[in-house]
């Protein structure tokens, strides 16, 4: 545990994330002692009519919720209440008794993230040495605004005080893809061009937007998924492993393997599709969307250690079934010999591998087989993925968290698609609710 005193500064306290997830989270870290001693949430809202406890309705450990946090109200415009939220930390502070470490975690609209940056900025906030921001995705909406955005909060912070969130990267079984492709001599031998002849990355969703209207009306599956999720999953796949003992190298790896890559072109085509759900245009009331709710597309690395392996990503809502996972096809000379690894990070989080092996009996028949490993089966219990981004932002590792470099990348892989498809029309394919991603591809 690391016992800094903290005070976690929740900037929009009333909304969904900080209810379903953020504020259970805490309680979860508590229940495993891994929370400091001395510990206080400031709930910041514009509003002054929240009730606390319905906030906590059916959360875990609520009583120690209730005992230590406050409602803040304040106007996230007027740079006097920022003054304000000084002095209400600062008061915390002496009745801790020693300093604090602020964390302020931005459960708000992403269009309203820059003024309140700057407004902390201004504050005086950003000249102490223990404060740190938890930034959600999106982070920006393509390239040039991601640039933009990254300048704007350099201006009031240093890299080691951002922390951006991908909630992906803090799934087991994307913490456990370094250790398993390095704690196992099989997979740590092969894990190269020579041995892999495909990676496949998919996240299929049963749900369509779910009255999320005006969010997927701006955003689509590439932004919302392959922007961040699927492109960090990815590097996570083709880096390379840190030494021994230096686990803060992490982000700064996926970087490099980002930088190797980009969309497969065919003559002059991306080869990448794209898709909607047969009812999305009723849903958002708007009969001429081109916003995707599925994609697939095809990518490369120029890493000469990945040249030539295909690499595919497929996500959409309103899908056959509810999954994620990071497919590993190994190269073969005979059909019965392929060999495929499955990397799941839900459900059910855990590894399995296919092999071949003689059926029981007189003749020689032969059949593929699964050695599977899941979570569940051994561990009682499995932190969910913002209680990881809680308690590493708590402790000070940004192995989980994206560097800005990371984020100015993925935009750069997708920018000449996003072009592309702004400037077309007629390639979105129309499927019906509860599609197989197969059907959909042809």
């Amino acid at each position: 545990m690391d016992n800094k005193p903290t005070i976690l500064i929740i900037i929009g306290i009333s909304g969904d994330l900080s209810r379903k997830k953020l504020l259970p989270a805490i309680g979860q870290i508590f229940e495993s002692k891994m929370i400091p001693e001395k510990f206080k949430i400031v709930g910041v809202t514009r509003q002054n009519d929240v009730d606390i406890n319905h906030l906590l309705k059916n959360t875990h450990n609520k009583d120690y919720l209730l005992k230590n946090t406050e409602l803040f109200q304040m106007d996230l415009d007027d740079s006097s209440d920022y003054e304000r939220l000084k002095s209400h930390l600062e008061k915390i502070e002496s009745e801790f008794g020693e300093s604090a470490q602020y964390i302020f975690y931005f459960s708000i609209p992403p269009n309203i993230l820059k003024s309140i940056v700057e407004l902390i900025g201004k504050s005086g906030l950003a000249l102490r040495e223990n404060i740190k921001l938890l930034i959600e995705k999106p982070f920006g909406v393509d390239l040039q605004s991601a640039i933009d955005l990254v300048s704007h909060i350099d201006k009031y912070f240093k890299q080691e005080q951002i922390y951006r969130i991908d909630h992906y990267l803090a799934k087991e079984t994307a913490q456990n893809i370094i250790v398993f492709r390095n704690g196992n001599s099989l997979f740590k031998k092969t894990w190269n061009k020579d041995f892999i002849e495909k990676i496949e990355i998919t996240v299929s969703e049963e749900i369509g937007i779910e009255g999320r209207v005006k969010f997927y009306e701006q955003t689509g599956a590439l932004r919302d998924l392959i922007q961040s999720h699927l492109l960090q999953l990815l590097a996570l796949t083709l880096m390379e492993i840190p030494e021994e003992g230096h686990l803060n190298e992490i982000p700064y790896l996926r970087y490099k393997a980002l930088s190797r890559l980009q969309i497969v072109k065919d003559s002059n085509n991306f080869c990448a599709k794209r898709g909607q759900y047969d009812s999305y245009r009723e849903e958002v009331n708007n009969p001429d969307s081109m916003v995707e709710t599925f994609a697939s597309i095809n990518l490369e690395s120029d890493d000469p250690k990945w040249k030539g392996v295909k690499i595919i990503f497929n996500t959409g809502k309103a899908l056959k079934d509810k999954i994620t996972f990071i497919k590993i096809l190994y190269k073969k000379d005979n059909e019965h010999e392929s060999n495929e690894l499955l990397l799941r990070l839900q459900p059910n989080e855990g590894i399995s591998f296919s092999v071949w092996a003689k059926n029981p009996g007189y003749e020689h028949k032969i059949s593929r087989h699964i050695l599977d490993f899941s979570f569940k089966d051994h561990y009682e219990v499995l932190p969910m993925a913002y209680e990881q981004v809680l308690f590493n932002a708590i402790k000070g590792d940004h192995s989980l968290f994206t560097l800005s470099e990371e984020i100015i990348e993925t935009w750069r892989i997708l920018d000449p698609l996003q072009k592309e498809w702004i400037n077309q029309n007629q390639d979105l394919i129309i499927y019906p609710k509860g599609s197989d991603i197969k059907d959909i591809l042809g």
